[in-house]
C-alpha cells in the first residue's frame, strides 16, 4: 500500500494510542488500488489494506474484483477505462449500501 496509507494505519494503531479502544471498529471499508501494469502487485496491495482494516476490527466489503477495485494507470495505459471505473463505482455503491443498512438496522 502507499506509504501514506501505511503510515495512517500504523499511527492509528500505535502513535495515537487508539489500538486498545479500536476506534475504527465497525467502520466500513473497501480496497481501491492502481498499478502501472496488469500484474503489478495490485492484489497484494489490496490484501494488505484489507489486513490493516481487519486488524482494526473494521467491516471489510468486497466487490469490483476478487479483493476490491483496481485500475491500470502506468505510462502505457490510456488511463482508467470504463470497466475499471464501473468496478470502482460498484464497490463504492456497495460500501454505501452496507453502511446504510447497518446504520438503519435493516437487512
Amino acid at each position: 500500500m502507499s506509504g501514506e496509507v501505511k503510515t495512517f494505519f500504523d499511527n492509528w494503531l500505535l502513535k495515537f494510542g487508539v489500538f486498545p479502544e479500536f476506534k475504527m471498529r465497525n467502520k466500513i471499508g473497501g480496497a481501491f488500488t492502481t498499478g502501472a501494469a496488469a500484474s503489478n502487485g495490485k492484489e497484494l496491495t489490496m490484501l494488505s489494506i484489507l489486513e490493516a482494516m481487519l486488524v482494526n476490527q473494521m467491516i471489510v466489503i468486497g466487490g469490483g474484483g476478487a479483493f476490491g477495485a483496481s485500475a491500470i494507470t502506468g505510462p502505457d495505459s490510456p488511463g482508467i477505462d470504463d470497466k475499471e471505473l464501473t468496478a470502482a463505482r460498484d464497490l463504492g455503491k456497495r460500501i454505501a449500501e452496507v453502511a446504510s443498512m447497518i446504520k438503519s438496522g435493516t437487512k
